[in-house]
């Protein structure tokens, strides 16, 4: 009711929304006032609008109905044959390619275990990870959060990657000089440990002196893509990209740039538990070639 009332700014809508005639939903604002002995709703502008009260039961409501819908979502999978859900959430650096092929061979020893896939935790994959939004989260370059288990899956060379008609285009490695000189594209500008800011620019005291920041792997490379700058991306994340013939690697110095990727599960996980088995599959496979 709160969040339908919310959402739609009048009682009218709202009541259509969940089944219940105008009258009764006012009737059930009403009671619950009554009962709180504070209002949930003041009108502006002919719109409802929660009060503070309304807003912390706003809060409290989103949270319950999404963990509603996740348990009738599991139960479902229950019902044909699912035992467990596994919740995979991918940090903003990452990507999906891999993801089918690895889940078909794995769900060939475990057919009972279903893997949901969590795209909104890409920013901070650590909390949703600690808040059981996700039970395992794929991530790289250097893991400083404590509380986790870490499993490291393999080793990355990170490169740089720009429109076939870049002037360097060609080029077997690039200075530090040379990408920085130009616009850089970025998933936004907060530096991540372990990768290119904390091992390239800022040992060499350089900062691109333009930066677009896309968000997502598909805008940075669309942005590239456009010819509006140059990027750093792990090789196994720019991978599916590069069969469109449009992009150009180099590597990044003549020794090359490198970062681990690793599976992170919560530190008190069972050693038997279906995320610790997903984990170690993980592990086993060799990812880079999927």
């Amino acid at each position: 009711m709160i969040m339908a009332v919310a959402k739609a700014g009048n009682v009218s809508e709202a009541a259509s929304q969940i089944g219940l005639t105008q009258s009764a939903l006012s009737h059930r604002i009403r009671e619950a006032e009554r009962l709180l002995n504070t209002e949930l709703f003041y009108r502006q502008h002919k719109k409802l609008i929660p009060t503070s009260a309304g807003k912390r039961l706003l809060l409290s409501a989103t949270v319950v109905l999404s963990e509603l819908e996740r348990a009738e979502n599991d139960i479902d999978k229950l019902s044909v044959g699912i035992e467990h859900v596994i919740r995979v959430g991918n940090e903003a650096y990452g990507g999906y390619h891999w993801l089918p092929p690895f889940i078909k061979l794995f769900n060939q020893d475990f057919p009972s275990y279903s893997v949901e896939i969590i795209p909104d935790v890409s920013l901070d994959p650590f909390t949703a990870l600690r808040n059981g939004t996700i039970d395992i989260s794929i991530v790289s370059g250097t893991v400083t959060q404590t509380g986790f288990r870490v499993l490291k899956l393999f080793r990355d060379e990170m490169i740089a990657v720009m429109h076939k008609d870049h002037p360097n285009a060609g080029k077997t490695w690039l200075t530090p000089q040379e990408i920085a000189a130009d616009t850089y594209i970025t998933y936004h500008t907060t530096p991540g440990p372990g990768r290119e800011y904390e091992q390239l620019f800022s040992p060499n005291h350089l900062l691109p002196p333009k930066v677009i920041r896309a968000g997502v792997t598909e805008a940075v490379v669309e942005f590239v893509r456009a010819g509006m700058g140059i990027t750093i991306m792990p090789s196994w994340v720019i991978k599916p990209y590069l069969k469109c013939g449009e992009l150009r690697t180099a590597r990044v110095t003549e020794q090359g740039l490198y970062l681990n990727w690793q599976a992170l599960i919560r530190k008190d996980e069972r050693s038997d538990s279906p995320i610790v088995t997903f984990a170690k599959a993980l592990k086993r496979t060799d990812l880079p070639a999927l």
